[in-house]
């Protein structure tokens, strides 16, 4: 993901973190689907909510199918149980085969049964529908955590192939993030702007969601 592809998002729970992911997401021009039981929360969507609405039980199948489940590229499993969340993430993930699975942990004592099915997760807080919409979106660059309220996050970054060659400064947006450290053949150094960068690298920096944003279309324009 992350090339610019106008995407099909399907987002199952519309509570607060739900309503906040779809409206962020659809702001990206992506294609989103929220589906819940409760018709009357769809409204909290707002009229100038460009996605679909699908009501029903996401452990329906074939309510999963109205949704266009066979055809996302990316599913997030909101709803306000974690039970609920650990099923239909499993189903989207293992049934339905979609690329990018993410459920989210309200109970943290829970968050072990998901590390146990391979899920990835995100945990109930103020910043959590920014965190899934990072997972789903742009899974070449992880979130490690954030700091506040999501203000400022750490970020990780696998270097590939076509990024091989250019100093770090061509990456990191002035004033907006800043590399912390990069790893390579297994140890970590303290990088400068003008480190060249090689196949595997592993760089972390923190940045604003404004320089994270820049950072994406950067990776963007170097892969394209």
């Amino acid at each position: 993901m992350g090339t610019g592809r106008r995407q099909q998002i399907l987002i199952v729970g519309c509570g607060r973190v739900g309503i906040e992911l779809a409206l962020g997401i659809a702001e990206h021009g992506h294609l989103v689907t929220v589906v819940d039981n409760n018709t009357k929360a769809f409204e909290r969507l707002g009229r100038d909510f460009s996605g679909r609405t699908v009501q029903g039980e996401a452990l329906d199948r074939d309510v999963l199918l109205r949704a266009g489940i066979d055809s996302a590229d990316g599913f997030a499993a909101v709803t306000t149980s974690d039970s609920a969340n650990i099923i239909v993430a499993r189903i989207a993930r293992d049934i339905f085969h979609v690329p990018h699975v993410v459920a989210r942990v309200y109970n943290p004592r829970r968050t072990a049964i998901y590390e146990k099915f391979g899920l990835q997760t995100v945990a109930s807080s103020s910043w959590g529908a920014q965190r899934i919409e990072q997972l789903i979106l742009h899974p070449g660059l992880q979130s490690l955590y954030a700091v506040g309220h999501g203000e400022v996050q750490t970020y990780e970054i696998s270097i590939p192939e076509h990024w091989v060659g250019r100093k770090l400064g061509d990456l990191v947006p002035a004033g907006q993030a800043l590399p912390s450290a990069l790893v390579r053949g297994g140890r970590a150094l303290l990088p400068t702007l003008d480190t060249p960068l090689q196949l595997h690298d592993v760089v972390q920096l923190s940045a604003t969601p404004e320089g994270a944003a820049a950072l994406r279309q950067r990776l963007e324009l170097i892969g394209g």
